[in-house]
This record gives structure tokens, C-alpha cells and sequence, in this order.
């Protein structure tokens, strides 16, 4: 049985953020559309018909053809850094696990309150999280032994957090 309550709630969120990621890269290029135009459109067209068909399948699909749309406009834009990205990741995740929520509604599942509000949480510091880093790489500063052995430190710190996860996932 399908219960079509909790869909109603997510899917009309989800999609208009897929448009508005499809968009974005545009606005920002200020150019006429053109290959990245196509990139967001099918994207957002596989988004759509992975939430209304239900098909899990297209959905990683339609949000690699996202990330890949937003990286070519970069490219295109011939962009060193864009002071737009930490958004941009934030509405990406939440695009993401809107859809994710909107396929687990829609076969039954019901989203719960702590779980919103968790996602909440994490693109709202990620986006944090990204705009210290972005200012912080826009500060002229001089490395050496001390940012190297730091940059190793966090290396090895994601690397034990993801070998965590994988066993704790196994």
C-alpha cells in the first residue's frame, strides 16, 4: 500500500530544488544556454520520473548529472573558486535526500520528525563547515612542515572514519 501523505509533503520540495541546481549553473554563467543547459534538463527530467515513476535507479543518476552540470559551468566559466559552492553542496545534499525520502514515502516508510531535522543539520554545517574553508583558502598563507603534517592528520582522520563506517556497516 502506498500511503501518498508523506510524498505529498517531500516531493514538491524535491523537485523544484533539482530545478533550481539545474538553474544555478546558468545564472551564474550569464551566458546564452547551451551543453550545461542540457546536462540540468535531463537531470531534472531523470529526478522527476525517479520520484513519479517511482524508479530508485535514476536517481543517482539525475544527481551525478547535477554535480556534473554545476563542474562543467566551472569549467566553462574558467572559475578558480566559486564563493557559491558551499550553498550549492548544502542544496545538493538536501536535493539528494529529499529524493531519497520521497522513494522511501512513497513505497510506505515514514519520514520522521528527527530525521528531517537531522538533515537539517548537516547541510546547514556543512555549509558552514565549506564557507570557513573557502574563506580560509582565500587567506595568503605560507605552508611548510607544520599545514603539511596537518593536511596528513586529516587524511588519516577520514580515512579511520570511513573504514569505521564500512565495519560498522559490514
Amino acid at each position: 500500500m502506498i500511503r501518498s501523505r508523506p510524498l505529498l509533503a517531500i516531493a514538491p520540495a524535491a523537485v523544484p530544488l533539482a530545478v533550481a541546481l539545474a538553474v544555478a549553473p546558468l545564472v551564474r554563467a550569464g551566458g546564452p544556454p547551451g551543453p550545461v543547459a542540457a546536462l540540468g534538463g535531463v537531470a531534472v527530467a531523470l529526478y522527476a520520473i525517479a520520484l513519479g515513476a517511482p524508479l530508485a535507479g535514476a536517481l543517482p543518476w539525475a544527481l551525478g548529472l547535477l554535480g556534473l552540470e554545476y563542474v562543467v559551468s566551472l569549467e566553462v566559466r574558467a572559475a578558480p573558486l566559486d564563493e557559491g559552492a558551499p550553498a550549492y553542496a548544502a542544496a545538493f545534499f538536501l536535493c539528494a535526500e529529499l529524493g531519497w525520502l520521497a522513494l522511501e514515502a512513497r513505497r510506505g516508510g515514514r519520514p520522521w520528525p528527527g530525521r528531517a531535522a537531522a538533515i537539517g543539520a548537516v547541510a546547514l554545517g556543512g555549509a558552514a563547515l565549506g564557507a570557513l574553508l573557502l574563506a580560509a583558502s582565500a587567506v595568503p598563507f605560507a605552508g611548510g612542515p607544520a599545514v603539511t603534517g596537518l593536511g596528513v592528520a586529516a587524511a588519516v582522520a577520514v580515512a579511520a572514519s570511513l573504514a569505521w563506517l564500512g565495519r560498522r556497516a559490514a
